[in-house]
């Protein structure tokens, strides 16, 4: 089975999150990784991905991203 994975450049970055009205809400720190709830920012952010019409941010904590791992794999994603 093949999994569709999109990438972001970093320059691109800001302009998702913009598209994605979390840009202001991550500058002011209000943005929590799904699975630790660490506070996100630009120097941590690991993924972003959609969830039940929402945008969820996991962080690069080994932690969450083991985390993520997990739920993918338990999803099919």
């Amino acid at each position: 089975m093949k999994a569709k994975l999109n990438a972001v450049h970093d320059n691109d970055l800001e302009k998702l999150l913009a598209k994605l009205n979390l840009l202001e809400k991550l500058k002011q720190g209000e943005l929590k990784c799904k699975f630790t709830q660490e506070v996100i920012t630009f120097d941590n952010l690991h993924s972003i991905f959609p969830e039940e019409g929402t945008i969820k941010l996991v962080s690069d904590s080994p932690e969450a991203i083991k985390l993520l791992s997990e739920y993918i794999n338990e999803r099919n994603l």
